[in-house]
């Protein structure tokens, strides 16, 4: 096992569980429960009542035990393959809401867990792909991402931050996790000797992706913690907890200023580094040699060499190789899953990573087995003969599932790839190209990293529709020189292979020319991508051609009904626009109610829904009404951020007066309307104007009480 599971996880599965029940009964709503399942992982799919459960693993270290349990979990209660994510995690899909809680639970005896998979909280941790076998790297960074994964993933404050936290290590200063574009990045260095970081800070994917900026040229490898820890800290305080989609570090970097950004920062990182134990002490484990009970199996043939020189890398130790295991579009059948775990168990439990590529990576193959792992490969993927490119090229789920989908990206790039193999292309000649498509602007393809990339649109013949892909280009992310693709132009998704087929026969011709792909970019890329995209402006009409209108893969002509708000961001903080939309609710029924034991029951719910409104913001989940009515009393009356005057009305509905909620309408509107300017006043950290003025007391961070301590 490669981190620990929290003392507590067993716990918080239960009261999830039931939540659900709750749900399943009728007694919560949608909003609420999507609040607490979310940060477990779990989201809800494209496909009404159809749920995905993502598993947490660094770097998608995993022992053969554990992934021989995910694939008995997908068979028994998901979809017929398991998903490997750009972000080295696994993902079951086409769960059931009623079967959620048993993926959960089943996951635990192999210590794995979905907490964290998903919302507001400090996410999966990735790392390079080769970390502890490459040549050229400063040193093994795995060890330090274990061990931070275990220590921020035991701390209540991880798991309600204003948005979702990202951390990469990377082994090389060639920044093979792509530590420049994530929230805070760790790159390897070595300095006199001892072992430390490079870290970066404040870079992102998304649709206003950035790269990080330097927070520190070198700090000590046991010091990660304390930079991780007083950047999460940092952001749970100051952080955009109002506007979802200005509450990434990134936007708060450039909200605070540098200056004040890293003031804040230093405060920080001294307040901890004074706490004992404050040092992160790496989670080494030895890597044993097992007797190998398999016979070597020999293959020879051209086929078998070409394999080998796409696919097989010799490793840092001696005599020893690792072997990548392409994934088609990142999905591997749970039976073969389940194969490859029986093979992989003969090598030890370091023997599986993943790559970014939504691939397996093999490790610590004695080169007499190789054989043994191409038989085996073949078996599980139609790419094991595949050039490294079409291995590698990425596509995310796109509006197959996800409900911010717009295009299907997954059967554009097949047929992408149908289109390459047709073309025969010399593609090993370009095997480190990166190829990625994303569904939406948002980056769950990684298409800003991409030396050719695509997001999904929707574009316009008339009053006809079409799917369409923007089109980016010439990512560079060395250390030091990191950059994001460049928007270029756009296409439609009928000519995307065509026009990827041109791009890359022109690439292949010139490759000589320039010292890379962004190289070419800069060049006269961007004039050959244009004059490529004026040949396939003109898009048929619908009358002439039907295929424009609809997406590869798709049985229908292209529509974006069924796109909704995604999950990614759900969080307790949803709850206040349910209790709005509440307010407004009652108060139509009232103006239509003539009888007065509607209109008791209308103002009654006004009432409620203020007083329950902003409690959230204070930490707390009231169970009944009477809960909610004596907190909202203790505060927001009492602690004066709500007028005295408000008290009499908030006690005779909690006494369920009906008479005087009648007697006095204007003032249980004024309630409402009141506790509405309240929440408008607040700043983008949920701090009123009332704590602002204290500025000797910082706001304290919101943690949950009782029940939902860590379910948030």
């Amino acid at each position: 096992m490669f981190y620990e599971l929290p003392s507590n996880l067993s716990q918080e599965i239960d009261k999830l569980e039931q939540l659900i029940h709750r749900y399943q009964r009728g007694e919560l709503d949608a909003v609420s429960l999507k609040a607490r399942r979310v940060p477990f992982g779990c989201y809800e799919q494209r496909r009404d009542g159809s749920y995905m459960v993502r598993i947490r693993a660094t770097g998608v270290a995993v022992t053969p035990a554990q992934l021989a349990r995910i694939a008995e979990l997908s068979a028994q209660y998901g979809a017929p393959s398991v998903h490997i994510t750009t972000r080295q995690e696994f993902q079951i899909h086409d769960v059931d809401l009623a079967n959620v809680i048993a993926v959960m639970r089943g996951l635990l005896p192999v210590g794995l867990s979905s907490r964290g998979g998903g919302g507001n909280t400090v996410r999966n941790i990735i790392l390079s792909p080769t970390a502890g076998i490459d040549k050229d790297e400063a040193f093994d960074p795995s060890p330090y991402a274990f061990a931070l994964t275990t220590r921020l993933i035991a701390e209540a404050d991880s798991w309600n931050l204003p948005r979702k936290l990202k951390i990469a290590f990377s082994n090389t200063s060639a920044d093979t996790a792509f530590a420049q574009f994530t929230d805070i990045g760790f790159i390897a260095a070595i300095r006199e000797g001892a072992k430390g970081f490079k870290v970066y800070v404040a870079g992102g994917f998304g649709a206003q992706s950035a790269v990080g900026h330097l927070l520190h040229p070198f700090i000590p490898a046991d010091e990660a913690y304390i930079v991780a820890e007083s950047v999460k800290r940092l952001f749970d305080q100051h952080g955009n907890r109002k506007n979802r989609n200005a509450a990434r570090i990134r936007f708060l970097w450039e909200q605070l200023g540098e200056d004040r950004f890293r003031d804040l920062y230093q405060a920080e990182f001294a307040a901890i580094s004074a706490r004992p134990g404050a040092k992160l002490k790496p989670f080494e484990q030895a890597i044993e040699g097992s007797a190998i009970a398999l016979d070597p199996t020999v293959i020879g043939g051209e086929v078998f060499e070409a394999w080998k020189k796409r696919y097989v890398r010799a490793q840092a130790q001696n005599g020893l190789y690792s072997v990548v295991i392409p994934a088609q579009l990142g999905n591997v059948s749970n039976e073969h899953l389940r194969q490859l775990a029986a093979l992989v168990s003969e090598f030890g439990d370091h023997a599986i990573r993943a790559t970014f590529g939504q691939n397996l990576r093999l490790r610590h193959i004695p080169e007499a087995y190789l054989g043994n792992v191409y038989l085996a490969v073949k078996e599980v993927t139609t790419l094991a003969d595949a050039p490294l490119l079409l291995s590698n090229a990425v596509a995310c789920t796109g509006a197959d599932t996800c409900k911010l989908g717009i295009c299907l990206p997954k059967g554009a790039l097949l047929a992408v790839e149908r289109k390459l193999r047709a073309a025969k292309i010399d593609l090993d000649s370009v095997a480190d190209f990166r190829l990625h498509l994303s569904g939406c602007p948002n980056s769950c393809g990684q298409h800003p990293i991409s030396d050719l990339g695509f997001y999904g649109q929707a574009r316009r013949k008339g009053q006809q529709m079409y799917p369409a892909y923007a089109i980016v280009a010439g990512a560079r992310f060395t250390d030091g020189e990191a950059r994001l693709a460049e928007p270029i132009d756009n296409i439609s998704a009928r000519d995307l292979p065509s026009f990827t087929t041109e791009l890359l026969k022109v690439w292949v011709a010139k490759k000589n020319q320039y010292s890379s792909f962004a190289a070419f970019i800069d060049a006269d890329g961007k004039g050959t991508i244009q004059d490529l995209c004026d040949r396939y402006r003109d898009v048929p009409d619908f009358e002439d051609d039907k295929n424009y209108y609809y997406d590869w893969s798709a049985a229908e002509v292209f529509t974006i009904v069924g796109r909704g708000v995604g999950e990614c961001s759900a969080g307790l903080f949803d709850l206040i626009g349910v209790d709005l939309k509440a307010i407004e609710g009652h108060r139509k029924a009232l103006e239509q109610a003539s009888a007065q034991d509607p209109q008791a029951e209308a103002l009654y719910g006004i009432v409620l829904s203020a007083s329950r409104m902003l409690l959230v913001t204070r930490g707390i989940e009231a169970h009944s009404d009477e809960a909610v009515f004596q907190s909202f009393l203790q505060h927001f009356i009492e602690a004066a951020l709500i007028g005295q005057e408000h008290k009499s009305i908030v006690e005779a509905a909690r006494q369920r007066k009906r008479e005087q909620l009648l007697a006095k309408k204007d003032a249980v509107l004024a309630l409402a309307d009141s506790v509405k300017q309240l929440y408008q006043s607040m700043d983008n950290s949920l701090r009123f104007p009332a704590e602002k003025e204290k500025k000797s007391e910082p706001a304290a961070p919101v943690v949950f009480e009782k029940d939902y301590r860590g379910v948030a």
